[in-house]
Parts: C-alpha cells; structure tokens; sequence
C-alpha cells in the first residue's frame, strides 16, 4: 500500500510542471485574446472617432461655403478640443476665418450696438490670424498679414474701439512679404479710397490686384466698395472702367451695384455735367454706351420703361456731345424735351440747359 502511494506521488510530482505548463498556457491565450480584444476596441474606438473628425471637418468647409462663417470656426474649434495638432482642422479654421473677414458683417444685432456685437467676433478672429501666422511663411504668411491688416480696420471702422496704425502696418507688411499679393494688394487699395488717401497709389493697388487674375469677385468688391460714393475727381471715371471692363471680361455683378453704379455716374439729375462728362468719357464712346445698357438692364414696364427710355435718350445725347457729334446730340435733346414738357420731369431742366448749350456754340 505503502508503494502506491509512493509511486502516486511521484507521478503527480512529474505530472504538476506539465499542468502549470498547461495552466500559463491557457492563462497566456486568456491574456492574449483579452489584448486582441483591447486592440480591437481601440480600433473601432479611433476609427469612429477618425469618421467623426472627417464628418465635422465636411460640415465645416460646407458652412464656409455658404456663408456661415463663425459656424465653421467653432465645428473647427470642436475638432481640435480632440486633437489640438490638427492640421485639417487648424487649415480649415484659418481659412473660414479669412472668409469671414472678407465678407465681414454684423446682421442681427439683437438691440445691441454693432460695437458691442462685433468686437468679440473681431476677438476671436485676431486670435485664429495671429496663431496661423506663426505656423505660416511666404505668400500664405502674406494672406494672413493682409487679412490682419483688415482686421483691424473693421476694429476701428465697425468695432469703434482702435485708432492706431496697425492697419495699415499690417498690409504694408504683407506688401513687403509678396508684392504681388492679391489681397494685400486688394485690400491696400480700399484703405486708402476709405481712408482718403493718395488716389491714384490706390488705383494702382486695385489695378495691380486684378493683374494677378485670381480672387477676381473679391477684388470687384474692394473696387467698387472703394469707389462708389467717393466724391472725388477721378473716382467715376474708375468706377466705369472697371464696370466696363467687367461686361467685357463676362463677369457678373449684382443688381443693387449696378443701381449704385448708375445712381453714381449716370443719374440726369443729381450727377452734374462735369461728373456725367467724367463718367463717359472714361472710355471709347462705343464701350460706354454698351456698359450704361449692361448696368441698366433691369426690364421695366409702364411709366416706369417710360422714364428708363427718357433716361437712356438723354445719356445718348450727352455721349453723342462728348463725341463731338453735336447735331445729332442737339437734335436727341430737342426730340426729348418734347416727351418731357408738360409731365414735371426733372430732367426738363438739364434738358434745356444742353439745348441752350449746343445752340450758342
């Protein structure tokens, strides 16, 4: 009996490394499916996260797209709360902000004055700018030191609450980065109109940004932005160049700038001559009859084709006087004073007065 024990335990003896053996065995497969399990998750875990990122950075370029500027900053903004390194997010963030200042504007103040609804805006513009220019070089540096630059002008022109240089530093820096910078050169050049400076510099800011061929809508809108209203010499005679030179290129333009552009060059009654004269002779007589027809193309009907007509008479006739045609001119006036006597048109006055002009000459 003794002996069976003895040979029982010696076989369990030579038995027990081979159960440990199959013990971590089994304990190493539990471990290893546990980390396969792990890693899977971990998996599944980045990519839905990675599908959330692609997602929200999709909304964001979509909400630049229409417009909803401040949108796409903060659906950014929640991307990098994640990951602060980014570069998708930090790329699209930056570009919405540049947007957003070209198109800046205050819609819904909500009772509140445009000065306190802008400046936190303005904020958090200034922050995303200042941050991209660090990671920036060469003409991207130059964009963002002109966007800067308006920046701060908006500070001061809309946000009432900045009155130094620092615009002005700004685009010059940009200039100086890339002189032949759309922007700073577009921007640059809208300043000055705004800020009364030296004109013809100015002009050859916005001539020198449309030379580039490219932002070519926004470079219409800091033109035209610049220059309509401006009483000063000279300043019609742009604003017809560049209308003119944009039905000839296919461009288009908005309706309510066409107006302000004809109210600007073209009104016969609060236009004097000498600024009606300025307006069509800023180039050939034939290209400026075919640009008033461009911007006056809103189809009317009644008395209100009538007046369009009447109107469109008497920029003729002055064309035609400017070309030194002054029979044919004195003759459209005399057929247009007929139309206009009795009715109280307003133009009867001009009307005579060109009549008399031509007559004594």
């Amino acid at each position: 009996m003794e002996e069976q024990v003895k040979k029982a335990e010696t076989e369990v003896k030579r038995a027990w490394p081979q159960v440990m053996a199959w013990v971590g065995g089994i304990t190493a497969i539990i471990g290893l499916f546990a980390s396969l399990a792990g890693g899977v998750a971990w998996f599944v875990n980045h990519q839905k996260q990675h599908a959330e990122t692609r997602a929200k950075l999709a909304l964001a370029q979509t909400q630049a797209q229409q417009g909803e500027y401040q949108a796409s900053v903060q659906t950014c903004a929640d991307i990098l709360k994640a990951d602060p390194t980014d570069q998708s997010a930090l790329n699209q963030q930056l570009n919405a902000t540049m947007l957003w200042v070209e198109n800046y504007s205050v819609a819904d103040s909500d009772g509140k004055s445009l000065a306190d609804v802008s400046a936190p805006e303005l904020d958090q513009i200034f922050t995303i700018l200042d941050a991209g220019l660090t990671r920036s070089k060469g003409s991207q540096a130059a964009d963002i030191q002109a966007h800067l630059g308006f920046a701060h002008w908006l500070n001061q022109k809309i946000a009432e609450r900045e009155f130094g240089p620092a615009a002005e530093q700004d685009l010059r820096a940009a200039l100086a980065t890339d002189p032949s910078n759309v922007y700073a050169n577009a921007m640059m050049g809208n300043w000055m109109l705004q800020n009364r400076g030296n004109f013809s510099q100015a002009i050859h800011y916005l001539d020198s940004a449309v030379s580039t061929g490219k932002e070519r809508p926004f470079v219409r809108t800091m033109q035209l932005g610049g220059l309509i209203d401006l009483d000063q010499p000279g300043a019609r005679a742009e604003v017809v160049k560049v209308a003119n030179n944009m039905r000839s290129s296919g461009e288009d333009l908005d309706a309510g700038i066409k107006k302000d552009i004809l109210t600007f060059c073209f009104d016969p009654i609060i236009t004097h001559r000498e600024e009606l004269t300025e307006s069509l002779s800023a180039v050939p007589p034939d290209d400026a009859w075919k640009t008033y027809l461009w911007l006056d193309d809103t189809k009317k009907e009644g008395i209100d084709q009538k007046m369009q007509l009447q109107v469109r008479d008497f920029i003729q006739a002055n064309l035609l006087e400017i070309s030194g045609k002054r029979q044919e001119s004195l003759a459209k006036f005399r057929a247009l004073l007929q139309e206009l006597v009795g009715n109280g048109s307003a133009m009867e006055n001009p009307v005579r007065a060109a009549i008399a002009r031509l007559s004594h000459s």
